[in-house]
């Protein structure tokens, strides 16, 4: 489960609900780390509902393909820590404001950049739950040339004020599914 929104648009919140599920292959590096390669289908964007003062609202949902490669930490025999970067590819995305389409008018980038970072708990036999952030490092769609030129005297603003950006808080249950050891060959 997603519960999604944008940086850099009219609104705040994490308002927009998606989903999120795949497979994830774990390679384990010791005792306490292993990596994770997922191939995951996610659900992002926005949503801002009309209210009394500001009739206005607007729905943004982009389905994405990702690839996370997550380093995982055990803290204990219960709890494990992720983080990672993950590479996205724009699926499909539609623009609602005000009841219109306007999704002609938006030219999301095709690929989306971004880091995570979780906190999990072992539940039972070979159950898990995560809580994870996902955060895009560069912009999902650009401001553009005009917008571009205003100077922040900040460094860190001027280079996240590019354009929008996912923020994304999800929670996931996870089934580990581990395979079977060779046994070894019968000697006669």
């Amino acid at each position: 489960m997603n519960a999604c929104q944008i940086h850099g648009d009219a609104a705040s919140g994490y308002n927009k609900p998606g989903i999120t599920g795949g497979v994830v292959i774990n390679a384990r590096l010791s005792k306490k780390a292993s990596i994770d390669l997922g191939f995951l289908y996610s659900q992002k964007g926005a949503w801002k509902n009309a209210k009394e003062d500001d009739p206005t609202f607007f729905r943004i949902n982009i389905d994405y393909i990702e690839l996370p490669l997550l380093l995982n930490i055990k803290a204990n025999s219960k709890y494990f820590i992720t983080f990672g970067p993950s590479l996205a590819y724009l699926v499909n995305f539609k623009v609602n404001l005000n009841g219109i389409d306007y999704s002609d008018l938006y030219n999301f980038n095709k690929f989306e950049y971004a880091v995570n970072f979780g906190l999990g708990r072992k539940i039972k036999g070979k159950w898990l739950v995560e809580v994870r952030t996902n955060n895009s490092f560069l912009p999902i769609l650009n401001y553009g040339q005009t917008a571009n030129l205003v100077f922040f005297p900040n460094p860190v603003a001027r280079f996240f004020n590019k354009g929008l950006y996912n923020n994304l808080l999800s929670a996931y249950i996870i089934y580990e599914i581990h395979p079977k050891k060779k046994s070894e060959p019968i000697q006669q």
